[in-house]
């Protein structure tokens, strides 16, 4: 009996080593926080706004309405358990805005956050753009 809880303690005490220095969000450079931040809205804005392109380019309809509804959704999923750890996953400066509103985020980081937000936005605009071909004169 003595040897099982031996054996539980080192285990115990192993796990807890071999967790990291990443255990918290508190302990991720603001760097990596806003870089976590600007992936999250490239993939998001890339996921969404290129499901409905190709909705409307495609004339087949190999691409529906409930399929983009589920891009979304998993897109979404997949970001914030993949970010959360790292930023907090708000990914939208109106999701950063309210957390700062009602004081669940430091006023001093909000424009940082949205800064890289609409970095991120921005370059999956423009990714989709290039990959899609849209010239500027349609866009007016």
């Amino acid at each position: 009996m003595q040897e099982g809880v031996r054996a539980a303690n080192i285990f115990r005490s192993q796990s807890h080593a071999n967790i990291g220095r990443r255990s918290s969000a508190s302990n991720v450079a603001l760097a990596e926080k806003l870089f976590a931040e600007a992936i999250g809205a490239y993939v998001i804005i890339f996921a969404w706004c290129g499901s409905v392109a190709m909705y409307k380019l495609v004339d087949d309809e190999s691409i529906t309405l409930s399929g983009i509804s589920m891009t979304w959704g998993a897109v979404v999923m997949v970001m914030v358990y993949s970010m959360a750890q790292i930023s907090g996953a708000h990914f939208n400066p109106a999701v950063t805005l309210i957390f700062t509103i009602f004081r669940r985020f430091p006023l001093k980081l909000a424009p940082v956050y949205i800064i890289a937000q609409l970095i991120g936005s921005v370059l999956a605009g423009g990714t989709l753009a290039l990959l899609l071909g849209v010239n500027l004169k349609s866009l007016f």
